[in-house]
């Protein structure tokens, strides 16, 4: 979901800035898109493994 949410505002960035859009060939918007998508993700699983690290913490 959040690589979803991610992509698609860069997406739509990449493709409908015109710099980006003439100085950048097809490769290079693919992966700043897929750097994005894959950064969202894993700041999403790093806070999902956090929330349930804290919930199965022992309490002192």
């Amino acid at each position: 979901m959040a690589t979803i949410a991610t992509a698609i505002p860069t997406l739509a960035s990449v493709r409908m800035l015109p710099w980006a859009r003439s100085n950048l060939n097809p490769t290079a918007q693919a992966l700043i898109i897929s750097t994005a998508a894959g950064a969202a993700y894993f700041i999403v699983a790093d806070k999902t493994v956090l929330a349930s690290a804290r919930k199965n913490s022992f309490s002192a």
